[in-house]
């Protein structure tokens, strides 16, 4: 089955060990896509824009790096996200409703990974506490007024 799959890294300093990694693990320059931007100052950073419901797209060019990666098989889809942990990604997506010819629209990828963002946060079970587990301070059982 062929899908995408899109790392998020810090900074467009990893482009070149990026490149260079995918390239020593078999893909070709044409199965990977590394989107490079010109730096912009923008108060509010890529993963915060990830987050926030209105839509800045200055914050997604801060410093950010976007790869992206056509997969065929799980040995492929292995031997990229080894390559996307040594280079210190932050985050991986692997988008099977993605087709790679698609990806290489940037707008399109930034709004796809977003809303996957979204739905991750958004599917997480929410966390249960007992009333047992809640305090709510100093209670009559501490002890009573000696006289």
């Amino acid at each position: 089955m062929a899908y995408t799959i899109v790392g998020l890294f810090p900074s467009q300093e990893y482009s070149k060990a990026v490149s260079a990694g995918l390239e020593n693990n078999g893909f070709k320059n044409e199965n990977y896509i590394i989107y490079l931007e010109e730096k912009k100052h923008s108060p509010k950073s890529f993963w915060s824009k990830l987050f926030s419901e209105e839509i800045d797209e200055e914050a997604v060019a801060v410093d950010s790096l976007i790869v992206s990666v056509a997969v065929n098989n799980t040995e492929d889809l292995e031997n990229a996200k080894k390559v996307f942990k040594e280079n210190s990604v932050v985050n991986i997506y692997t988008l099977e409703e993605l087709d790679f010819e698609k990806a290489a629209d940037l707008d399109y990828l930034k709004k796809v990974v977003a809303l996957k963002a979204k739905s991750l946060i958004y599917a997480m079970p929410q966390a249960k506490t007992s009333s047992s587990d809640m305090h709510t301070g100093i209670s009559s059982e501490v002890g009573g007024v000696s006289k």
